[in-house]
Parts: structure tokens; sequence; C-alpha cells
């Protein structure tokens, strides 16, 4: 697969690395029984050294990871007190993903799943706001050492609500009175810099082209037009995370008073998000870069 998940991370260290994160997750995981089994150890030196997601790391860089990665869970006293700061390092959904999958791959690595790796497990998901039925996917997924494979297909299902996301935020520009071409570029450098949204230049100008300049009714309203996108969108999760992109693109020092932001309403009522999803959803997008592009 030419485009696939090693494309989300790949690449020399630099500042912020997520990986630095997935690292971690796969130490937690390692320590939260109280020790430490030589299968373990191997599991995690092999991801480091052949898989897609750190291609281009070198190894003095892996072993800087790895430092930062033990000093830190040794700070928070342990691997359970380090799950929210992992999340918190990993804001977008892929890269999630993919830290849940490598820390269950390090815990199956002996075969048998201790209690405490359940708990740090079970923390890490309330974490990274993954839900049951996918956690239970990813640790069947590696368990049967498939996990490269479900990741990707992971991936192709993140990429493929991209044109979703496209369509939200011709709305959003439409009930803002916006929808035009210097919108759209803003929106399109937004998208740029979210992992889960990323598609070529030419890629992202068709997509957003196409949901800006689609016919809509002359009577055609917001919420009508919202929930005609929702009923595409069974999984929860899914609309879930469509929360959260709309939520980063507003001003951070705004994200918090969500209730006041019209589009925002509009689009809980119609996705069918509940106040205590909308507040976790609020955490979730305050932990994207403050600089990053916004199409305020």
């Amino acid at each position: 697969m030419e485009r696939n998940v090693k494309t989300l991370l790949g690449g020399g260290l630099r500042p912020n690395d997520p990986r630095r994160f997935l690292i971690e997750a796969m130490i937690c995981a390692m320590n939260a029984d109280g020790s430490v089994d030589p299968r373990e150890m191997a599991v995690l030196e092999r991801q480091i050294a052949v898989h897609p997601l750190f291609q281009g790391l070198a190894a003095n860089a892996a072993r800087t990871l790895i430092d930062l990665s033990n000093d830190a869970i040794e700070f928070a006293g342990g691997p359970l007190g380090r799950a929210p700061a992992i999340a918190k390092g990993l804001p977008a959904r892929m890269h999630r993903l993919a830290a849940y999958g490598m820390a269950a791959e390090v815990a199956a690595a002996d075969e048998v799943m201790h209690p405490g790796e359940l708990s740090f497990l079970e923390a890490l998901r309330i974490s990274l706001r993954i839900s049951p039925t996918e956690s239970g996917q990813i640790i069947n997924a590696a368990r049967a050492r498939q996990l490269t494979e479900y990741l990707d297909d992971r991936y192709l299902r993140v990429r493929s609500l991209i044109s979703v996301a496209a369509e939200v935020f011709a709305l959003r520009a439409l009930a803002r009175g916006v929808a035009n071409d210097e919108h759209r570029f803003k929106v399109r450098d937004f998208f740029v810099a979210i992992p889960d949204l990323q598609l070529t230049q030419d890629e992202l100008d068709a997509e957003l082209y196409r949901a800006f300049r689609r016919p809509r009714a002359p009577d055609a309203q917001v919420f009508g037009e919202l929930a005609r996108v929702a009923q595409s969108l069974p999984d929860p999760v899914d609309r879930y995370w469509m929360i959260v992109y709309t939520l980063v693109a507003e001003i951070p020092a705004t994200v918090p008073s969500w209730r006041v932001i019209p589009f925002l309403g509009v689009m809980q009522a119609a996705f069918q998000i509940n106040d205590t999803d909308m507040e976790l959803a609020v955490v979730d997008a305050l932990t994207f870069p403050a600089a990053m592009p916004r199409p305020a």
C-alpha cells in the first residue's frame, strides 16, 4: 500500500515526536505487571527496528526516546499514572489506535495478560477514548500478530471519513457566511495539519471543492444538512471525532465555551452527542497544538 500508516509518523526525530508516546505506551505495558519478560523486550526492540511507524528513526534517536519514556514513567509513579499524559501527547485518532495496539502487543508477548497489564490497558483505553469494541479488536489483532495489517485497515477507514469532514466544514462555512474560496483554502491548510485528515493537496482540494460547491436546496437548513451527514456515520465514535475536529477549528481560548458557539450547538443536536461527551471532546480538542492553522 503506497499510502499507509507509516506516512503518518515515519521519518527522523522531531520536536514533540508522537513516537515517544508510542514507546511510552509499550514500556508502560512491559512494566505493568511488575516484571519485564524478555519476550516483551524483544517485541519493543523489533517494533522500533522494523515496524513501518518507526521507519527513518535512527538508533540513537530511538535510545533517546526510550530514556525519555523511562524517566517520564518513573516521575509519574508508574504506568497507570502515565496513561493521561500519553493521550495528551497523541491528539490524533490514528496515533491513539497505534499506541494502544503496540501496548497490547507487548502485553500479549508472553501469551498471558496479567491483571496489572489489563489494568494499564483499560486506563490507556479510557485516556485515549478508544471504545471497548475497538479495543477488543486491537487486542485480538495484537495476539494474532496482525497489528500492522489492522492499523493499515483502520487508516483506510479514518481516511474514508475525510469526505464527511469536508462536508461538515463546508456546512460550518455556510452557517458562518464564509463559504468562499478563501475560507476553503484555510480549511485545506487546517486538514493538512491534522494527521487523520491528511491527503495530497490535489486530493484535499478536490474533496473540499465538491463539498463547498455542492448544490443545496434554496431552503436548506444547516441542521437538516448535518442530520443527513450524521446518518452516514452510524458509528458513534466516528461522530465523536467529527465533533473533535470541529472544536479544534475554533480558537483554543473559546473551545471551553462551546455552548455559546452556534454551529457546535446545532452539530451536537444533529449528531446526538450528549453534554458529557462534548466535554470530553473539548479536552481532546485542546491537546492539538495551539499554533496550528485554524479556519476560525
